[in-house]
């Protein structure tokens, strides 16, 4: 039988399957759209003569522009390229970051962006001349009389497959989080009996009293913020992604966590959360002050063996030993049932 726990569970894996599907589309789009680079990136570098590079119309179409030139001799064109490092405005360093020479292939020039002078081969990624390379190196009427003998796209001996590797790396980690995400909620969008959240709150009681329990505390909250409701008996956090339920009477451990931001070692003010540490899971809310202070007030009053505060203590002993930590907290549970006699 499907329960509203279940609607919510298909609904929450609905818009995750969704959202994979349009980021696998868009990694497939872009490999099409790339894929003149691609193909550059695996058969490259082309090895281009005078011919290949006089048929070069359009460097931004040529099909093969990852290229491997060799020349007969190059020229020092004297222009450099420099990085600037400022601090406050004023120039602190200056370095060399590019050389521009220019590579005698047949009878024309080919200008190379590379490192320091001294080979007569070059290889790396043919591009349209800048601006301002143009201005700067065509700037007498010598040099503007031999323009035509320049081809009008340079080599860039920068990486060409650092993008490349980047754009795989980046590919090999969504596949992986494919796999371990959106796998996993097509499987709880088809049959959301197979999500973690249903079996835990098994041991609960009866699948529809606890549905129906967790639907009214979702739609009548006693306190509410960053996508958790808290009611009588639950705690539901449902978000675009997310649908989850803890149990007011399961909580551990209750604090309020407080951040303070400032700009430039100035306060600009403060953040006030209550985390609400339960067994399965922990809710994080985010309020004002007096509101973070009131849902503490209630949680305690709702379960009065709970730990609360901040302690270091207790923040390594749950991370390192979470079974001793609940252990701790049943045995003040204990004590306090013996004491008030309910259980």
């Amino acid at each position: 039988m499907e329960t509203w726990i279940h609607q919510k569970i298909r609904a929450a894996s609905l818009r995750r399957v969704v959202t994979w599907v349009l980021s696998v589309v868009g990694v497939v789009l872009f490999g099409i759209g790339a894929r003149r680079y691609f193909d550059n990136f695996v058969r490259g570098p082309f090895e281009l003569g005078p011919a290949n590079l006089d048929s070069i119309t359009d460097v931004q179409v040529a099909p093969r522009y990852f290229a491997r030139v060799a020349g007969s001799k190059f020229i020092d064109t004297g222009l450099r390229e420099y990085t600037v490092k400022t601090t406050g405005g004023v120039e602190t360093s200056r370095s060399e970051s590019a050389t521009y020479y220019a590579l005698v292939v047949g009878d024309k020039f080919l200008i190379v962006k590379g490192g320091p002078v001294g080979s007569t081969a070059a290889e790396g990624e043919l591009a349209p001349w800048p601006a301002e390379l143009e201005e700067r190196l065509f700037n007498s009427a010598d040099m503007r009389r031999l323009r035509p003998r320049f081809y009008s796209f340079f080599v860039s001996d920068e990486s060409f497959r650092l993008p490349g590797y980047i754009a795989i790396g980046v590919v090999l980690v969504l596949a992986f989080l494919f796999v371990r995400y959106g796998i996993p909620a097509w499987r709880h969008y088809r049959d959301p009996g197979t999500h973690p959240l249903l079996a835990r709150i098994g041991p609960w009681g009866d699948p529809l009293g606890v549905a129906v329990d967790v639907e009214r505390d979702f739609g009548t909250p006693r306190y509410k913020g960053s996508g958790w409701r808290i009611g009588d008996k639950y705690l539901v956090q449902s978000t675009f992604f997310t649908f989850n339920v803890l149990r007011v009477r399961d909580l551990l451990w209750a604090y309020k966590k407080v951040t303070k931001h400032s700009v430039n070692f100035i306060p600009t003010g403060k953040t006030y959360e209550a985390i609400l540490t339960c067994y399965g899971g922990a809710a994080t809310i985010r309020r004002k002050q007096q509101q973070v202070d009131d849902i503490l007030a209630y949680v305690q009053q709702r379960v009065p063996w709970a730990l609360l505060g901040y302690s270091a203590d207790a923040a390594t002993l749950l991370k390192k030993k979470p079974q001793e930590f609940a252990g701790a907290i049943e045995q003040r549970r204990a004590e306090w049932e013996q004491k008030t006699g309910k259980p």
